[in-house]
């Protein structure tokens, strides 16, 4: 559905408003100042990635890129679209951004 089907009946369904004072916003507004964030959402809104592969790809520490990607998560920004193992019996969770 186009943007231009839209009714505004459901454009009015989808607005939510936040104080500004709201912890959400706030935490927003941490994840779209911080470079290594905003680099990682980048990766995600082209393509389903693991951690791992979101590290290699942005040369930011995998340590790092966990911390980010719970934040984006407990937003609702990433989600988890499929958990995998490898060959060595570790769990891999392939991620990607959801379009907002």
């Amino acid at each position: 559905m186009s943007s231009d089907e839209f009714s505004n009946d459901d454009l009015t369904e989808n607005i939510k408003i936040l104080a500004t004072d709201d912890e959400k916003i706030k935490s927003f507004g941490e994840i779209l100042t911080n470079d290594s964030s905003r680099e990682i959402l980048q990766l995600l809104f082209n393509e389903d990635l693991t951690a791992t592969q979101i590290a290699q790809k942005s040369n930011v520490s995998l340590q790092l890129v966990k911390y980010h990607l719970n934040k984006l998560q407990n937003l609702g920004v990433v989600k988890i679209s499929k958990i995998e193992k490898n060959s060595k019996s570790q769990e891999h969770e392939n991620l990607h951004c959801i379009k907002i």
